[in-house]
């Protein structure tokens, strides 16, 4: 049967079937009953590497090669199987032109005439690759200590990290407390080719700026009289990851803005810098924008610092990751303290569901760290969550004395009698 009798037996002409079978953007080939290629539409020539033209007539065994040949060909001769199965679709891998496997979905819909006789398969063909890379990344990022997601925006930035880690390009890292800038931070050094050397963490807490500048930068001459280190020299060929950048004193942030335009650091009373080969990232839970015209974060060292910036968003804006999330750290902790704990109940997930997690993954983590140590038996119930989630604080009404105890302006108090 040839690709003009299906165009006829369709309804449409040879130039119509054409046209709708190439405007698909998965693979379709036409196969006759005796499972011969009629017709492959464009997206399945680029897939297998050949085209409509040559396989013309060719089993599609030889077309369509892969693990279906072996041990579940969708069709076998005449179409019996297909009649008999109906529409079934199936995953496995297909060898294109160039012998590369490629992790496909195989759909084989027969199509009949009016009285049942079977005229044609059409083979639909998805291209499952990225579905695939997807899932291998995830499963390896799932591991405890790295980050995780599995929303559309986590997505991307997972995507982009392995070609943002090969720079040495300042980064800042922007996000709410507990979104896990940390752990991006160290993920970026894992990727990048300073992997093997130093990750050195710096809280710049406020403390006296002598103290801090000794701390960052070094002293040329310590307790002892020997050299003492600061951080940025510990973090020498590493990464440096400085946790709260607005913390910093404005002193310091200029000496950090010359550190990263000079490569260099001068310790405190010194006469000679230091050449430095120190990749930097720094992080903040606030908008930096706004702490530049507070002034509390130097403009010309937020340019610089802003050359890369990767924001992570809160988990109230990553609906769909909480559930990935809760699985993921429910069996992270049912591993940990050795217990058969494998899901929530429908209550406790519906409880988890309308919590918008102030802390965001921090506080999901210990709260489901806190659900695991409790729970006796394989399910979480409501009851295994922390007081705080179960019973909500409620905000304190206004007291009703509080405002008549207040004097208004129409009752002002009368003069005290004088004692006559």
């Amino acid at each position: 049967m040839d690709q003009n009798t299906v165009a006829s037996i369709s309804g449409l002409d040879r130039a119509d079937l054409l046209r709708v079978l190439g405007g698909l953007p998965f693979g379709v080939a036409v196969l006759d009953s005796e499972r011969r290629a009629l017709f492959l539409n464009p997206a399945l020539e680029d897939l297998t590497g050949f085209s409509s033209a040559e396989v013309a007539g060719v089993p599609c065994r030889h077309v369509l090669r892969g693990s279906f040949c072996l041990h579940d060909c969708p069709c076998p001769p005449r179409g019996e199987a297909c009649l008999a199965g109906g529409n079934r679709s199936r995953e496995g891998t297909l060898i294109n032109r160039n012998r590369r496997k490629i992790p496909v979905r195989l759909t084989s819909l027969p199509v009949t005439d009016r009285s049942g006789e079977f005229l044609c398969s059409l083979d639909v063909i998805e291209d499952l690759s990225a579905l695939k890379d997807m899932e291998t990344r995830l499963s390896v990022s799932a591991s405890p200590g790295q980050i995780v997601g599995r929303c559309a925006v986590m997505e991307h930035l997972l995507r982009i990290l392995p070609a943002v880690a090969q720079s040495d390009a300042p980064v800042l890292l922007t996000g709410e407390s507990g979104t896990g800038k940390d752990l991006l931070a160290e993920a970026l050094h894992r990727l990048s080719p300073r992997a093997r050397e130093s990750f050195v963490r710096v809280n710049a807490t406020p403390m006296p700026e002598a103290l801090l500048d000794a701390e960052l930068f070094g002293q040329a001459e310590g307790p002892g009289g020997a050299p003492r280190p600061g951080k940025f020299q510990l973090a020498q060929n590493g990464t440096l990851f400085l946790s709260e950048i607005a913390d910093m004193p404005l002193a310091q942030q200029g000496r950090l803005l010359r550190l990263l335009d000079e490569r260099a650091v001068l310790p405190a009373g010194g006469d000679r810098p230091m050449q430095l080969n120190v990749r930097v990232v720094a992080a903040t839970g606030r908008d930096p924008e706004d702490m530049v015209r507070q002034g509390l974060l130097r403009e010309d060292l937020f340019h610089r610092l802003n050359a890369v910036r990767l924001h992570l968003p809160p988990l109230r804006e990553r609906g769909e990751d909480v559930p990935f999330l809760l699985a993921h750290f429910l069996k992270l902790f049912a591993a940990k303290f050795r217990k058969p704990v494998t899901g929530f109940s429908d209550e406790a997930q519906q409880q988890l569901a309308a919590y918008d997690f102030p802390g965001n993954v921090r506080e999901l983590r210990n709260l489901v760290e806190y659900a695991v140590m409790v729970c006796p038996k394989d399910t979480v119930g409501t009851e295994h969550l922390p007081l705080p989630l179960r019973f909500p604080l409620a905000p304190a009404p206004k007291a009703p004395f509080a405002e008549a105890s207040q004097p208004q302006p129409d009752q002002a108090r009368k003069p005290a009698r004088k004692k006559g």
